[in-house]
């Protein structure tokens, strides 16, 4: 499967910029990265099909209120984040971004948004009902276990050369072509049904 993009660093999610997810959750008082809450919404897409909301509420917020105005505001773009990668994940154009931190942030900043994407995803696998790796195909094991390393990757880019830079693009290419292969997997016929409806 080898599907390519362009533009699948940076920020701007369809009307969704990084930062400004960024800091609604940070007025929130919510501790969890943007590129977390993505990689979590997907991950439950992937798994089940779509992203039950007292999962991922209880799960981003520590006690959601709706009365808390910043919290509302913080629900509202997550929301929006969920029903976005619901319709890219299904999209027959393939068109599927990771929310990152634009080209402009430092390297070390985006590794480490691309590491808590990659954590975020695995997480909601696992609360979305992920099967057990013996039921699961083997090219989807192994590209969980690519993620789950990455994950834990430890990025020290202080001074980032264009190789690592280049070899950081490959990496997210990876994982976008990856989510869009486990989830082609996990939920068959979804983008066709979309595109009937």
């Amino acid at each position: 499967m080898s599907v390519l993009c362009n533009n699948c660093t940076m920020s701007q999610f369809h009307g969704l910029d990084y930062h400004d997810v960024a800091e609604a959750l940070r007025r929130a008082s919510i501790s969890v990265d943007a590129a977390d809450c993505h990689g979590l919404l997907c991950g439950l897409i992937c798994a089940a099909g779509f992203a039950e909301q007292k999962i991922w509420v209880a799960e981003i917020f520590e006690a959601y209120d709706p009365k808390d105005l910043p919290q509302a505001e913080a629900y509202r773009l997550l929301q929006r984040l969920y029903e976005e990668a619901l319709i890219r994940l299904n999209s027959p154009e393939l068109d599927f971004e990771l929310l990152l931190p634009d080209d402009e942030d430092p390297l070390c900043e985006r590794t480490e948004s691309l590491a808590n994407w990659c954590g975020g995803f695995v997480s909601g696998l696992g609360m979305g009902g992920l099967p057990t790796q013996d039921q699961l195909p083997d090219d989807v094991a192994e590209l969980l276990g690519d993620l789950s390393q990455i994950s834990r990757v430890d990025f020290d880019l202080d001074d980032p050369n264009e190789e690592e830079q280049f070899a950081f693009e490959e990496v997210v290419e990876y994982v976008r072509v990856g989510v869009l292969f486990v989830h082609e997997e996990l939920q068959p016929g979804t983008a066709a049904q979309q595109t009937i409806q």
